[in-house]
C-alpha cells in the first residue's frame, strides 16, 4: 500500500470520528466544557483507529502476496531439471524439490527434516565439514565436487553447489549428477595415456606414472624392447599384418603385467615394462622369459612369423631419477644389445653412459656438420689385379669436427641413421661426389666408374630415384659412371626394393653389394636382381693367407660372380701375399691398403688418373 493511500485511511477514520462528535453535540442543548475539551481526544482516538485498520490491511495484503510468491517459487523449484534443496543451519533439510527425491532415490517427503550427511559418502562428508562449510562462512558461496549416496546404496559424482540465504544462516543447495561428464572425461583420459592399436599405456601414462614411482620412493627398473627384423615383416606382408603383429607382441607383454610389473608401448615396434621391485637377478630372469615368448612363432593370416627382441635395462634411482633419461639409457643398451647380435638383453652400465655422452654429442655436432662444411669426401681406387690399372674408385665419407676431431664414419653413420640425419648427409655425398666428377672431366681426366655407398632408409625414401636422375642432370655425368653400393640389409626384403634397382638399372647407374657373405645373402637374390659388381668382404682377405677356409670361401664367391656375370672386387688387400693369391683365384678386382688409402680428390688426381698407371 502505497504512503497516500495510508494517510487517506487516516484521514477518513478521524473524519468519521470528528462528524459523530458534532452531531452529539446538535443534539444536545447545551453542551458541557468536557465535550470540548475532549474534541483532541476524539480525533486522536480517530487517528490511532485508522492507523490500526491500516496496518491489518496491509498485513493481510503481504500474507497473501508473500504466499503467492512462495506457492509460485515451490513450483518453480520443483519444475526444475536440478536437485535443489534447502537446509537449516543445523543441515536438516527444510524443503526438496521433485529432482532431488528423484536423484537419491527417495520420495522428496521421505527427505524433509533428515540430515544432508544421510546422502554422502564418508569421505564427501568429511570435505564438506573441512573445506565448503568454511568457504560458505567466508564468501557465502561455494563449489565443489562430491559423491552422493543413493537409496539402494550405490554412489555417483556430482557437482554441489552451496548459497547462503541471507542472514537467516539457511543453505541453499544444488546438486547435478556429473556421471556422464565423469565418464566422458575418463574415456579422454584412457584414450590420451594409451595406445590406439594395442591399448597398453602409452609415454604419456609411463611419465605419470613414474611421478607416483619416485613419491613412494620405489625403484624402477625400465627394460627398452625393441623387436627385432618387424620392419621387414611388416614391409613384406603388409601394415595390416604388421599391424596385427604388434597387438599379439603387446598381448604377449601383458602376461608380464602385475601389481609390480607395468607395461607400455612406446609407439611403432617399441615398447617399455617397468619393473617396481625385484633384484638383478629377478629383473633378467624376466628380460630372458620376455625375450623366450616373443621369438616363439606367430601365425597371422596365413603366415608364420619370427620376430626377436633386444632389451636394454636401466635403473632409478640407481642410474637417474629423470624419467626420460631413464628410458633413454635403457634405449643406448638395448642398441648396444643389437649390436651384441639381437635377441638379447644388455644392463646401462658406466661405460655405455661414457658411449651414451659421446652418442650425444655426435648427435648434436652431427646436424651442424652439413652447414659447417665439416664433412668432405675421400677416394679408394679400384685395381684390375690383372692389368694393375686403374679400373674404379670409392668415395668414401669422413668428418673432421672442431670439437671432437675426426670422427670415424663406423661411429657416426650408425647415429645418422637412427637419428634420420642420413638422408640428408647421404644426398650431400651424392651431390658433392657428382660434382667432383664435373671437374675431373672438365680437366679432361679418364674418369671411371664411382662407387657411392647407401643406406637402407636413403635408398628406400620415395625421393631417392628423382634426387639420382636430377644430380646426373645438373652436372652432366653419364649415369655410367656412377654406381651405388648397398649392403645386404638393404635389400633384404627383394620386393621392395626391386622396382628401385630396376629404375636404377634403367637409368644406366650399376649397382653393387657390398660385403658379400656376412649376412644372409641367398643365391635367389643374385639371380633375381641386376646386380652389376659384388664386393667380397675384407675380414675374408685379412686371413686369406692362413686360413684355409677363407681360402675355400673366396673361391666360392669369385666362382659364383662368374656364374652371374658379375665383376668381383676382394676389399681389404694389405700385402703383396694377398694381391698374388687373389690374382691365383682369378679374382679380377681389388681394393686396400696395399694400393693407396682412401686419399682427397687431388691426391688422387694426381697419383692415379694417368690411363697408364699401374700397381
Amino acid at each position: 500500500m502505497s504512503i497516500s493511500k495510508r494517510i487517506k485511511w487516516r484521514i477518513l477514520i478521524s473524519t468519521i470520528v470528528l462528524l459523530l462528535f458534532l452531531i452529539s453535540l446538535l443534539n444536545s442543548e447545551a453542551v458541557p466544557l468536557w465535550q470540548l475539551v475532549a474534541l483532541p481526544i476524539y480525533m486522536f482516538f480517530g487517528w490511532l483507529i485508522g492507523l490500526q485498520v491500516d496496518k491489518y490491511l496491509h498485513s493481510k495484503r503481504e500474507h497473501d502476496s508473500t504466499k503467492s510468491v512462495l506457492n509460485d517459487y515451490t513450483y518453480a523449484l520443483d519444475s526444475s531439471f536440478d536437485a535443489i534443496g534447502i537446509m537449516s543451519e543445523e543441515g536438516y533439510h527444510e524443503f526438496v524439490n521433485e529432482e532431488l527425491g528423484r536423484l537419491y532415490g527417495y520420495q522428496k517427503e521421505d527427505l524433509i527434516s533428515t540430515h544432508w550427511e544421510r546422502l554422502f559418502t564418508v569421505e564427501s562428508i568429511k570435505h564438506i565439514h573441512e573445506n565448503l562449510f568454511a568457504e560458505i562462512k567466508k564468501n557465502g558461496y561455494v563449489r565443489s565436487e562430491a559423491t552422493g549416496v543413493k537409496s539402494d546404496s550405490s554412489t555417483f559424482p556430482l557437482e554441489i553447489t552451496m548459497s547462503l540465504l541471507n542472514e537467516t544462516q539457511k543453505i541453499l543447495v544444488i546438486i547435478r549428477d556429473i556421471t556422464k561428464k565423469k565418464l566422458y572425461e575418463e574415456m579422454r583420459k584412457y584414450k590420451a595415456e594409451h595406445n590406439d592399436l594395442t591399448h597398453l599405456p602409452n609415454r604419456r601414462k609411463l611419465n605419470n606414472d613414474f611421478e607416483t614411482f619416485a613419491d613412494k620412493s620405489l625403484e624402477t627398473s625400465v627394460l627398452f624392447i625393441d623387436l627385432d627384423r618387424f620392419k621387414i615383416a611388416n614391409d613384406t606382408l603388409g601394415r595390416e599384418v604388421g599391424d596385427q603383429l604388434l597387438i599379439e607382441v603387446a598381448e604377449r607383454l601383458n602376461f608380464f603385467s602385475n601389481k609390480t610389473t607395468k607395461v607400455y608401448h612406446l609407439g611403432g615396434d617399441e615398447f617399455v615394462v617397468v619393473i617396481l621391485k625385484g633384484d638383478r637377478e629377478f629383473i633378467q630372469n624376466i628380460a630372458v622369459d620376455i625375450g623366450e615368448y616373443i621369438k616363439e612363432p606367430f601365425y597371422i593370416k596365413g603366415n608364420e612369423i619370427f620376430v626377436t627382441a633386444s632389451i636394454g635395462i636401466s635403473c632409478s634411482p640407481k642410474h637417474t631419477e629423470d624419467m626420460n633419461e631413464l628410458i633413454k639409457m635403457a634405449d643406448t643398451a638395448m642398441y648396444y644389445a643389437k649390436l651384441d647380435g639381437k635377441n638379447t638383453y644388455k644392463w646401462f652400465n658406466t661405460t655405455l653412459k661414457k658411449q651414451l655422452e659421446r652418442r650425444t654429442q655426435i648427435e648434436n655436432e652431427l646436424r651442424k656438420a652439413i652447414r659447417n662444411e665439416e664433412l668432405y669426401v675421400v677416394y679408394q681406387p679400384k685395381f684390375n689385379l690383372h692389368t694393375s690399372q686403374l679400373a674404379g674408385i670409392e668415395a668414401l665419407i669422413r668428418w673432421d669436427n672442431p670439437t671432437l676431431g675426426l670422427v670415424p664414419p663406423m661411429e657416426f653413420i650408425p647415429i645418422a641413421e637412427d637419428t634420420g640425419l642420413i638422408n640428408e648427409i647421404g644426398n650431400w655425398i651424392i651431390n658433392d661426389v657428382l660434382s667432383q666428377m664435373r671437374k675431373w672431366q672438365d680437366k679432361g681426366h679418364s674418369v671411371v666408374k664411382v662407387s657411392v655407398n647407401v643406406s637402407q632408409r636413403q635408398f628406400r625414401d620415395f625421393h631417392f630415384i628423382p634426387f639420382i636422375e636430377s644430380c646426373l642432370s645438373s652436372y652432366n655425368i653419364e649415369s655410367k659412371y656412377l654406381e651405388i653400393e648397398v649392403t645386404e640389409s638393404v635389400i633384404e626384403n627383394i620386393e621392395l626394393v626391386m622396382s628401385k634397382i630396376n629404375e636404377l638399372k634403367a637409368m644406366g647407374v650399376g649397382i653393387s653389394i657390398d660385403d658379400f657373405g656376412t649376412g644372409f645373402s641367398s643365391l635367389s637374390m643374385l639371380k633375381n636382381l641386376p646386380f652389376d659388381t659384388l664386393k667380397i668382404d675384407q675380414s675374408f682377405i685379412r686371413d686369406l693367407i692362413d686360413n684355409s677356409k677363407d681360402i675355400s670361401l673366396v673361391k666360392t664367391i669369385i666362382s659364383i660372380g662368374k656364374t652371374f656375370n658379375l665383376t668381383v672386387v676382394a676389399e681389404g688387400i694389405e700385402t703383396e701375399e694377398h694381391l698374388h693369391l687373389l690374382d691365383e683365384l682369378d679374382c679380377p678386382m681389388g681394393q686396400g691398403y696395399f694400393f693407396s688409402k682412401p686419399i682427397r680428390p687431388e691426391q688422387l688426381e694426381t697419383e692415379f688418373f694417368n690411363v697408364s698407371q699401374k700397381i
